[in-house]
């Protein structure tokens, strides 16, 4: 996975400190960074037809005098991007608190405190993970059908064959569930040999069973902890 991320940030030290803290949080993530930087809004203005290509933006609020503040440029990027994840960064909480006009997902003090910042960034990567859609094709005896794996509930192993149930119906098609496996990200997970979850999907685990959209799903006991971690991180214990 690589997460696009734009910066912008006026004072150089700040934007160097805060380069290195982002390097190091991927890097811990074990995620793919891609990192543009801006000095100045002109700049980061210049590049708005490609807005939509960032995953998150952090921003400066409080630019020098003359150039538009962090939330006016906001404003501008939720023209033309509506699933990007905001983060603003400043010394005062005084705008940072109004974030909720562009739909930021948190805002963080300077000076950037490594921990802080990590614990705001992990939340920003859950919003990532649930905006951004990877879509698979699936070979079916009635022809392909190219979905988005949101709309994906789980899949289930009969015989040669993996039945694929979707918000789209169901589709039956051949192959291992471990090729299948390899296919999605990891908002999947088994809960069985035979069982692959879209954890997204998941409305509760009771006993030995994961409940998603009313099917009563196996967990086994090879499994269970996994699962459950991995349902865990997925809802917010990264």
């Amino acid at each position: 996975m690589k997460v696009n991320v734009a910066l912008l940030e006026d004072e150089q030290s700040e934007r160097e400190h805060t380069v290195s803290m982002l390097k190091r949080f991927f890097a811990e993530l074990n995620v793919e960074l891609s990192l543009t930087c801006y000095s100045d809004a002109q700049s980061f203005l210049g590049n708005g037809s490609n807005f939509k290509d960032f995953q998150l933006l952090l921003m400066d609020i409080i630019l020098p005098d003359g150039q538009p503040n962090g939330m006016d440029l906001a404003r501008e990027v939720r023209k033309v991007n509506n699933d990007v994840a905001i983060m603003f960064i400043t010394k005062t909480v005084q705008f940072a608190i109004n974030g909720y006009e562009v739909d930021a997902v948190d805002y963080v003090l300077k000076p950037l405190v490594y921990e802080d910042f990590a614990l705001k960034l992990k939340k920003a990567m859950r919003y990532i993970m649930l905006h951004t859609e990877k879509f698979i094709v699936l070979n079916h005896k009635e022809g392909t059908t190219r979905i988005g794996e949101s709309k994906i509930y789980y899949i289930e192993v009969m015989l040669h064959y993996l039945i694929v149930h979707t918000a789209k119906g169901e589709f039956t098609v051949r192959g291992s569930i471990k090729n299948m496996e390899s296919r999605l990200s990891k908002s999947f997970c088994r809960c069985a040999n035979s069982f692959i979850v879209n954890l997204r999907h998941v409305d509760g685990v009771k006993d030995n069973c994961v409940m998603v959209k009313g099917q009563s799903l196996p967990i086994t006991k090879t499994r269970r902890v996994a699962f459950l971690n991995a349902l865990n991180a997925y809802n917010g214990v990264m």
